[in-house]
């Protein structure tokens, strides 16, 4: 039984075999679902330690030694069908852990409660820091309870680099001087560069769907075009690789091909299984518009429509005491590659340069502007994000121009 609630954070960083419930086991049963992030389905093995969660469930099962905890993963492009058809017949999931713009479309469908007020969830919420409640909110309900989040780091090669760059002319002087550096156009790998040349708030309401209350700032035009000039100017150097995607910049850093990329932390695990002492972690380059934008991926339990009043007891239990500030160190400790979210479990940065350089990232996140503090759904970047990466893609080639591209995002603020 150990190894299954070892399960929900190795998953997310990638692994998503089937799971089946354990033989020879009586008791009641809580349905745990757990919803990998796309774009880290292709890890073959997470490497990372589940010690942390294996505390989570014997301090659970001290309490409710008779419980069954039933895991399953379920892709997130088929999730909401998933649990249409589960509720159809009765046997939809007790706690989901999912990412918080899905967490919050899933509520929009009507397909998960809101997040309950009981005792529990209200002293567990207590220690959750507001700017994380806020990115969970709905219309005055939330989504989901926050666990932990994920961000965009730098990952370089420490034999061809003695530190990382810490600023974007850094970076270029690093490709200009023979050593290849990778990008890519998925948020996790590109969104950074938006905040470090000020033009993230003006791509907020064009991610988030806020046009209606967030009026065009006369200087959005221009920071945007600025953005998009700085990724055509970066694209033709010889030795900037724009990659498909994570796994091609991961692939690249370990062998050798590139000596520096933006990296999500849950890739740390495997990297640091691949390269060793090899890597180098670190946060990501600021810019002469202000601090680097990385990307984080808030994770939250949500909670199932279908659960008796036990299950739904049970499922609350479970939710509030991840949330535990010795279980959320060591969950820090243990995988070196999350960020807790009880503000009251500081990052031991002390102990660990990766955690450091994790703690820079939280700090230029909270600095900057509020497009991924705030709430949205995935529906909304799933109408989007594909005409983003499109637009962003033809820039970057030379088949249009910045000041097209800019008048093409602009006009993604009118859709709907």
């Amino acid at each position: 039984m150990g190894r299954w609630l070892s399960l929900p954070l190795t998953l997310l960083l990638g692994g998503c075999s089937g799971l089946s419930e354990l033989p020879g086991l009586r008791g009641e049963v809580l349905h745990v679902m757990v919803v990998p992030t796309p774009a880290l389905e292709w890890l073959e093995r997470p490497g990372t330690q589940p010690e942390a969660w294996r505390r989570l469930e014997r301090a659970f099962r001290d309490v409710h030694p008779d419980v069954r905890l039933r895991m399953s993963v379920v892709p997130e492009a088929g999730l909401r069908e998933e649990l249409a058809l589960r509720q159809r017949r009765g046997l939809g999931p007790d706690l989901l852990l999912l990412r918080t713009p899905l967490a919050i479309s899933m509520l929009d469908h009507g397909l998960i409660e809101p997040l309950p007020a009981s005792a529990s969830i209200r002293t567990a919420l207590s220690a959750v820091d507001p700017a994380s409640l806020k990115r969970i909110s709905r219309r005055g309900r939330l989504a989901g309870l926050p666990v932990y989040s994920d961000a965009t780091l730098a990952c370089y090669d420490r034999r061809r680099l003695e530190r990382a760059p810490r600023d974007l002319g850094e970076l270029l002087a690093v490709a200009a001087g023979g050593d290849p550096i990778g990008l890519a156009l998925d948020p996790t790998s590109l969104w950074w560069t938006a905040g470090a040349l000020g033009a993230d708030t003006a791509l907020t309401p064009i991610i988030t769907g806020a046009a209606n209350t967030v009026p065009p700032r006369p200087g959005d035009r221009a920071a945007i075009e600025a953005w998009l000039q700085w990724l055509r100017q970066a694209s033709l150097q010889a030795r900037v690789d724009l990659a498909s995607g994570p796994q091609e910049l991961v692939q690249g850093l370990e062998s050798g091909r590139l000596a520096w990329i933006p990296c999500f932390s849950p890739l740390l695990p495997r990297l640091h299984h691949s390269l060793g002492a090899r890597l180098g972690v670190a946060p990501l380059p600021n810019g002469p518009a202000g601090l680097a934008s990385p990307f984080t991926s808030l994770r939250v339990w949500s909670f199932g429509r279908d659960s008796s009043p036990r299950q739904r007891q049970l499922a609350e239990e479970l939710a509030a005491l991840s949330l535990n500030p010795v279980l959320q160190r060591a969950l820090t400790f243990a995988s070196r590659s999350i960020l807790p979210v009880n503000r009251f479990v500081p990052l031991p940065v002390a102990s660990s340069g990766q955690l450091a350089a994790l703690a820079e990232a939280q700090q230029q996140f909270r600095s900057g502007s509020a497009l991924l503090t705030a709430p949205f759904s995935s529906d909304r970047v799933d109408r989007v994000l594909p005409s983003i990466v499109e637009t962003i893609s033809q820039v970057m080639v030379g088949a249009t121009t910045p000041a097209v591209g800019t008048d093409a995002l602009l006009q993604l603020r009118e859709v709907r």
